[in-house]
């Protein structure tokens, strides 16, 4: 059952709790003097559920751990019929190839325990981490393009959707030898700001790069992510997160993030794409390689907007591999709502013959867009 929380200046309670049965929709309407609060609960809450979870780590079967998570998912799946529905109807557009609905439903099962999942990652890498590394499948394709970058001193972008082992790619490389630069946000920058520190800093402590651990997101990321790629080092990006710009995403315009479609044209960095599947065990993990070929014509518009529509397609290939792994199910309808808005406020613009800025322009510093500049390391093969 869909739940929509709303925040007003003032009320006698703070607090208001209102249902409608035909709808199947519950209402929070809750007072700004209490929305603070609510958060701190929910941030504490996760961290105890997190702790908690290590803690049983200690003792508990991984298996066990596992079905633990995915009952979770089993248990939101049923609970939750407003989102089953959206999701099952999404997975229908997106999974064209999927014609039993049984099989659609185990996917979308498992989708609604793919976070839990991805936070379990890495509390099994920190318990289970040799077993982990000796049962692992890794893509030779994958290793031997990131040792000669390496060797040769160039940059590299390392792309995957938020799929998979996400929460411990890095982790993962660094612990394979071939660690790279993943960007994150603040924790201070959410509303769960203690939960999300404790995870950042055991994804550190299990591997990442030394020199450069991480790239925050913010006002200066777009500077720090030209040096380290000027460096010759190799930074992880992605795009299906809530953006400004406007893209067909399974069929339907999608609002996301554009950012690595602007480095890869103005670095002309190879990009290395590549995820872990989880595999049927709880330790197991497959690293799955695609070929990411690219040309760069001179004109910067046609070529960022080529790029991010090979990288959106690939990016679709990737989560058709293991769909019910995706963790931005459920993220995908805002970012569609987003995507609506931006188009109406561009045809009202046109409408009033106002000039509106579009993607094949010099696009903002949120976009990753700047002057270009002279790589320092060789171009990029097509």
């Amino acid at each position: 059952m869909p739940i929509i929380i709303s925040v007003f200046s003032y009320g006698p309670y703070g607090l208001q709790i209102t249902g409608n049965d035909q709808k199947g929709v519950w209402t929070i309407k809750v007072s700004e003097k209490h929305i603070a609060r609510i958060f701190r609960m929910v941030d504490a809450t996760l961290l105890g559920i997190f702790n908690s979870a290590r803690f049983l780590a200690r003792f508990v079967p991984p298996a066990i751990l596992c079905a633990l998570a995915d009952g979770l998912g089993y248990a939101m799946y049923y609970i939750n019929g407003g989102s089953r529905n959206s999701l099952l109807s999404m997975l229908r557009e997106a999974l064209p190839d999927v014609n039993d609905e049984q099989e659609l439903k185990r996917i979308a099962k498992k989708a609604f325990g793919a976070h839990f999942r991805t936070i379990l990652d890495l509390i099994l890498l920190e318990r289970h981490g040799e077993a982990i590394l000796k049962r692992i499948i890794v893509d030779d394709k994958v290793m031997e393009k990131r040792d000669q970058c390496k060797a040769e001193g160039r940059c590299a972008i390392a792309f995957a959707p938020h799929l998979g082992a996400v929460g411990i790619e890095a982790a993962l490389f660094a612990q394979l030898g071939r660690p790279y630069t993943p960007m994150a946000m603040p924790p201070q920058g959410t509303p769960i700001p203690r939960y999300c520190t404790a995870i950042i800093e055991l994804a550190a402590k299990l591997g990442s790069d030394p020199e450069d651990p991480v790239i925050w997101a913010g006002l200066d990321t777009i500077n720090q992510v030209r040096q380290l790629l000027e460096k010759g080092g190799t930074i992880g990006m992605t795009y299906d997160m809530p953006g400004g710009t406007v893209r067909d995403f399974f069929g339907q315009p999608t609002a996301i993030a554009s950012g690595i479609a602007h480095f890869i044209c103005d670095s002309e960095a190879p990009v290395i794409a590549a995820f872990f599947k989880r595999g049927k065990g709880p330790l197991d993990y497959k690293m799955i390689g695609y070929d990411f070929d690219y040309s760069l014509t001179g004109d910067r518009s046609k070529d960022v907007t080529a790029i991010l529509d090979r990288v959106m397609r690939l990016g679709e290939e990737m989560i058709r591999e293991a769909p019910e792994q995706w963790i931005g199910w459920f993220g995908l309808k805002n970012w569609r709502k987003s995507a609506q808005k931006i188009l109406e406020q561009k045809s009202k613009a046109r409408g009033q013959n106002i000039a509106v800025p579009t993607k094949t322009r010099k696009p903002s510093p949120a976009h990753g867009g700047q002057r270009r500049r002279q790589p320092s390391h060789p171009r990029a093969k097509p």
